[in-house]
């Protein structure tokens, strides 16, 4: 519970108003209570669980198959697609030990979100069933459903009075009401569809929501929410989940971070038709850099309410920077794209991390090299070795001169290779892009591409070369790799990070690298903290190689594409979105 909150008694809380907000915690006498939703920075690890659980249920072993109540009981109902008639069940069987005030009539009433279904004013010996309809396209909330005793007031009161009058004698006559045996009589065993599904059975108290239940009927979805018509990296990792999420028919709503700043050009009408401000679904998934998390709120005041908040981060060196952990209160955990970004937040936050890469696919540009190369004004008649980087992810770590070093040194301009530099992101990086122009001026066979393209474009520009080739420093990912790669290219780049963890021996050109600890600041990458300084001369021998022997690069380059559509297939990522959101459906 935030700290501005104070807890409130149970009369005070049943309101109308509290139901919407009431978070249930599947914790046996927990207290149960309204969660507040932060109006700065949010309260680090607070759980805010969406989805099912009970509180007020309580088991014993004179009845195990059924949970007892000791006044409120609530159980929230998962959310589903479609109107749904559950029946809840219970029994009452009068307790042989009770006397005196336990003997007066037991009544239930039982309600959902406030709204009352029905009510016993003294219950009979006997099972009891309670039959109540949702209708989900009217539903704002999560239903929860309440079932309070009535008659139980005053031997409540007398067993609380038991405990904390325990050390007097006076207590003593008032012992036996302490076990609350009146209370006990009546118990919930299970609840179920119409036709008989078992969504809750109370004989099993520690997995009574049945998980079978969540994962086949259960509302799964999720809201993307990012830079979704920005070109450049983050956005087109917001546009890789949307082609998972379709692919296994996930429901997705697609939420433009439009409030946001965007440095590039938000020119990819990929989705602009299905773009919406709303985000329906009970999941969260956002597409922001760490830092920029912390204006999420400022931005977009709703998105996160009542979410559960799920942040996807890339992060490209090994270590997590200990100022940025303040901006996981935003979220409830993290997904990143590779294992070497796992490797680097899970040691470090406070949330659970899971890897879910890209997913790669797109249309394959159906026109010959030939072609693309007359379009994209590129040499003819040349093997072309292809750079693609974004200046605002910062030359340090894209590492261009590197690449430019190796073409120099492999001697290959002017005898039948060529360079092809294409870089965006030019506004606000005047200083990197005329140190591009002074590193490769004078070097035969260069070609400059500085304007944003479209994603067709860098598609086509991408099949239009021999070779991709990305010495850089680190990577998080590494999308130009793995697109060039399922384009069937040969790909030579740094045997380190993200990108050694799909391109090897057998399927690309790993260059030598050697740990590096950075001397100075580069924007977000901090001195002491450690990257990787490529071998310039064996880049250089790989493309010696792969300009003089096309077999090679043909046996790269198919064992590439076969990589790529085996572990980044949409199906593939897909699947295992839809698995982690039948596991959060089961919570």
């Amino acid at each position: 519970m935030g700290k501005d909150v104070q807890p409130q008694r149970w009369a005070d809380r049943l309101t109308a108003d509290s139901f919407r907000q009431l978070q249930p915690t599947p914790v046996f006498g927990s207290p149960f209570h309204p969660m507040p939703i932060a109006c700065h920075r949010p309260h680090a690890l607070i759980s805010r669980r969406q989805w099912t659980g009970f509180d007020g249920l309580f088991f014993d072993e004179s009845t195990p198959g059924a949970a007892w109540i000791r006044e409120h009981a609530f159980v929230c109902l998962p959310l589903l697609n479609e109107t749904t008639t559950f029946v809840a069940h219970g029994e009452f069987h009068p307790h042989l030990a009770i006397r005196g005030l336990e003997t007066s009539p037991l009544g239930a009433d039982f309600s959902i979100n406030g709204r009352k279904i029905t009510g016993f004013d003294s219950l009979r010996p006997g099972p009891l069933s309670v039959r109540f309809t949702i209708d989900y396209s009217k539903l704002r909330s999560k239903p929860l459903l309440h079932v309070r005793l009535r008659g139980v007031g005053l031997t409540n009161f007398l067993a609380w009075l038991a405990r904390v009058a325990a050390p007097s004698r006076f207590a003593g006559k008032l012992q036996r009401f302490r076990q609350q045996n009146k209370n006990r009589q009546f118990r919930l065993t299970r609840i179920e569809t119409a036709n008989g599904l078992v969504v809750f059975d109370f004989s099993n108290q520690h997995t009574a929501f049945s998980s079978d239940f969540a994962r086949h009927h259960g509302r799964l979805g999720l809201n993307v929410a990012g830079f979704l018509t920005g070109d450049l990296g983050i956005g087109e990792s917001a546009r890789c989940m949307v082609r998972a999420a379709d692919t296994v028919q996930l429901p997705v709503a697609l939420v433009d971070l439009d409030k946001f700043h965007c440095k590039s050009r938000r020119g990819d009408l990929t989705y602009s038709a299905r773009l919406q401000h709303d985000n329906p679904h009970a999941v969260n998934i956002i597409h922001l850099d760490p830092p920029a998390s912390a204006c999420i709120d400022r931005h977009h005041p709703s998105l996160r309410r009542h979410k559960y908040n799920i942040a996807y981060w890339a992060w490209e060196l090994p270590d997590f920077p200990q100022g940025w952990l303040k901006n996981c209160d935003y979220f409830d955990e993290i997904w990143c794209p590779s294992d070497f970004t796992r490797d680097s937040m899970a040691g470090k936050t406070p949330l659970a991390v899971y890897t879910m890469p890209h997913a790669i696919s797109f249309p394959r540009p159906g026109e010959p090299s030939s072609t693309l190369r007359a379009r994209l004004g590129l040499p003819a008649d040349k093997f072309l070795f292809l750079l693609i980087y974004d200046l605002n992810s910062y030359s340090q770590r894209k590492n261009p001169g590197a690449v430019i070093g190796a073409f120099r040194a492999s001697g290959l301009a002017g005898r039948g290779a060529a360079l092809v530099i294409k870089t965006h992101g030019t506004a606000g990086n005047e200083t990197a892009l005329a140190a591009l122009r002074v590193a490769i001026a004078g070097l035969p066979e260069a070609t400059l591409l500085t304007e944003t393209l479209s994603r067709t474009d860098i598609y086509a520009l991408e099949a239009a070369c021999d070779c991709l080739v990305s010495l850089h420093r680190s990577e998080g990912f590494g999308l130009v790799v793995a697109e060039c790669m399922l384009l069937g290219k040969p790909v030579i780049a740094t045997d380190w990070s993200a990108t050694a963890e799909f391109l090897n021996e057998t399927n690309g050109c790993p260059v030598r690298a050697c740990p590096v600890t950075l001397g100075q600041n580069h924007g977000p990458y901090a001195k002491g903290q450690t990257w990787t300084e490529p071998d310039v001369a064996h880049a250089a021998w790989w493309m010696q190689k792969l300009a003089g022997d096309a077999a090679l690069c043909t046996r790269l380059g198919d064992a590439a594409q076969a990589t790529i559509e085996q572990k980044f297939s949409p199906a593939k990522i897909g699947a295992r979105y839809r698995q982690r959101l039948e596991t959060i459906a089961c919570w």
